[in-house]
């Protein structure tokens, strides 16, 4: 049997990376070395989006680094989740920062009590310590580390491809609400641009994936001059177990924030459509839906009633939406993969490495993961299962 190295897998993500951009269909591998996005750093063992957690994701194999960007009150942009600070640091610790706590509508949701980013200085923010926003998950390094900023991201890749030149570390990072951050006066598409290209990296083969929900980000991005990889994310909100089809239950997973400005009624469904996939291709390289637009989830229970959750329930029949985006020139990135057995169908047997070999063997271009190291391992196996049918 063939065993595929590391070393081996590294070299191979590297070549997808420098290769993956704006492409014809017939260029796009059914079968590729597809890409582990470390999603947020390697949140499953480290909070969120901090640099002690990319840093493993990289020793752990990850070939991107995603991020979300919001920015500070002095238009600093910082890796965070969410446009608030409540659930990943400690700024409730903080009296100092008390009255800043506030309510305000976000795409369309009330939000708040909260403290958010853009009341706050990037010198303020280095003064918080992040901590695990997810209660089952590993708190040992909570209050350890302050909130990383897109430039130290960027400055870590660069670091991590000259210690080891054969190796590309791409980061990825995401417009996060971005019609919201630019009615506070702090647009996100401006400040990034100007940071790749002071980085040098604004151009089709720099090691940088542009990310956002909102088309109109990626479209004002493409006005502005981008030249890097763009990626259209495709949002839902929950699966109909009775179906298998995407629920979308609040405004900010219905449909872009963009679309509801302009009084589209669309959905985040009809991006998925080959009209839709068209549409993507003229501003976009790439797709990253939510997974289970490519194997929907469905099951009842013995009285004949829907399951209510997803490890209840089992894979239905794979959409034809990767070949559908491979077809348009797409590659396809989906979201998240997570090995507690809560976040897998009844399908995986409790084992994240089954679902990693089942969308692998979809044809999928890469994976957005919280556990880097669960996803180079099931890549290995998968890699080197499919190495040995073939030299069969």
């Amino acid at each position: 049997m063939t065993r595929v190295s590391a070393g081996h897998l590294g070299t191979c993500a590297a070549l997808l990376i420098a290769t993956a951009g704006p492409a014809p269909a017939a260029a796009l591998s059914p079968h590729p070395v597809p890409l582990i996005i470390a999603h947020r750093g390697l949140p499953g063992l480290y909070p969120e989006e901090v640099m002690a957690g990319y840093e493993a994701a990289i020793a752990a194999g990850a070939d991107a680094l995603e991020l979300d960007l919001q920015s500070s009150s002095d238009g600093v942009l910082f890796a965070c989740h969410n446009v608030y600070l409540g659930d990943t640091t400690d700024v409730a610790a903080h009296p100092e920062f008390a009255a800043r706590r506030t309510t305000r509508s976000v795409d369309g949701v009330v939000t708040g009590p909260e403290w958010f980013i853009s009341d706050f200085t990037a010198a303020e923010l280095k003064t918080l310590r992040v901590r695990q926003p997810i209660a089952s998950r590993s708190h040992e390094y909570d209050g350890r580390f302050p909130m990383a900023t897109f430039q130290e991201i960027i400055d870590l890749a660069k670091r991590a491809m000259k210690a080891t030149p054969k190796r590309t570390i791409a980061v990825y990072p995401e417009t996060k609400n971005p019609l919201y951050q630019r009615a506070l006066g702090h647009p996100l598409e401006e400040t990034l641009l100007a940071m790749l290209k002071s980085a040098h990296w604004n151009t089709p083969s720099a090691p940088v994936y542009v990310q956002s929900f909102d088309p109109e980000s990626l479209r004002r991005l493409r006005r502005l001059g981008l030249k890097t990889r763009a990626v259209q994310l495709i949002d839902g909100s929950d699966a109909d177990y009775a179906t298998g089809g995407i629920l979308y239950n609040t405004p900010d997973t219905e449909r872009p924030w963009s679309w509801h400005e302009a009084g589209d009624r669309r959905t985040f469904a009809a991006m998925v459509t080959p009209t839709g996939l068209a549409e993507i291709r003229r501003y976009a390289d790439g797709i990253g839906p939510w997974k289970l637009y490519i194997i929907p989830a469905q099951g009842r229970d013995a009285s004949g009633a829907p399951v209510t959750t997803l490890h209840a329930a089992s894979n239905g029949r794979p959409t034809t939406l990767i070949e559908d985006a491979h077809r348009a020139g797409l590659f396809v990135h989906p979201y998240t993969f997570r090995d507690e057995p809560v976040h897998l169908t009844a399908s995986y047997g409790d084992d994240p490495l089954n679902e990693y070999r089942a969308y692998f063997e979809l044809g999928v271009d890469g994976v957005f993961t919280d556990f880097s190291t669960t996803a180079h391992r099931a890549l290995e196996a998968w890699t080197s299962r499919t190495l040995n049918v073939h030299a069969h």
